[in-house]
């Protein structure tokens, strides 16, 4: 059973149990032939969610916020970096709810939401549609609001040593509702996103570089090709490419599956 409202300018879609709310954005804008006003999906239950490095993601129902919202952007609108500006949004927005210390929440390149810097509270997702009416992103984020996922075992080739979970009641005062933290996003990407696309990256780089964990630190990047590269975070590009100071010079990071970490003494 699908219930339907409008909050600020999205059409939101609930549903109890979906196999995940970015495969249900992309089948319902598989035919789509004109202009569409933004559009959330929302579930209580997704069964194939996307964590890191290709493991499977399941939450109890009610523990987690499971979103997807689908934007349109022009077809020469860059999305370079959108993947870093939601998450500022996302911040932002947290931020917003009362008895939230979201100074305790921060950013890791490319698309984590971080708790106290080690811990995983929540992550990004971007795909990007061409439609017949235009490009489309379907930006999809997973929140831990009152417990943790279980990860399953990821599949054989994959990176190890995913970062322990975290939830938002840890820094709440006040566990605030799945509704309210809904509500807080939704404003915030009703008023971001259109910055986003007549501006791209650059208007939201300097407040990701003070929410980025990793800003100035060394790190070590585990590259698809299975090279490794140490080396300390020096910047962040316009296009949100990673500019990371090593040995051998400045090394150019793009989001991808790329696996970042601190570097360990």
């Amino acid at each position: 059973m699908t219930e339907r409202s409008v909050r600020h300018s999205f059409v939101v879609a609930r549903h109890r149990e979906v196999d995940s709310t970015n495969a249900l954005a992309r089948r319902a804008l598989e035919n789509l032939a004109a202009a569409m006003p933004p559009q959330a999906w929302v579930a209580d239950v997704q069964t194939a969610g996307r964590g890191q490095h290709g493991r499977s993601w399941h939450a109890a129902p009610g523990d987690a916020l499971l979103l997807s919202v689908a934007w349109p952007f022009g077809n020469d609108t860059p999305l370079q970096g959108l993947s870093l500006a939601v998450g500022v949004l996302t911040v932002q927005a947290l931020a917003t709810l009362p008895g939230v210390s979201a100074e305790r929440i921060g950013l890791k390149w490319p698309n984590d939401l971080l708790l106290d810097r080690e811990r995983k509270l929540g992550g990004i997702l971007i795909e990007a549609l061409p439609t017949a009416a235009g490009r489309v992103a379907v930006i999809g984020i997973g929140l831990n609001l009152h417990g943790v996922p279980k990860l399953a075992t990821p599949p054989a080739g994959s990176v190890a040593g995913a970062l322990p979970p975290a939830r938002l009641d840890e820094v709440a005062a006040a566990p605030p509702s799945r509704d309210a933290v809904l509500d807080a996003l939704l404003a915030a990407f009703e008023s971001g996103l259109p910055l986003f696309a007549s501006n791209g990256f650059a208007a939201f780089r300097a407040r990701w570089r003070s929410l980025h964990v990793l800003q100035h630190e060394p790190v070590h990047a585990l590259l698809p090709d299975g090279r490794q590269l140490y080396g300390v975070v020096q910047d962040v590009a316009d296009n949100g490419a990673l500019l990371l100071a090593t040995d051998a010079g400045l090394h150019t990071l793009v989001s991808g599956e790329v696996s970042l970490r601190a570097a360990r003494t």
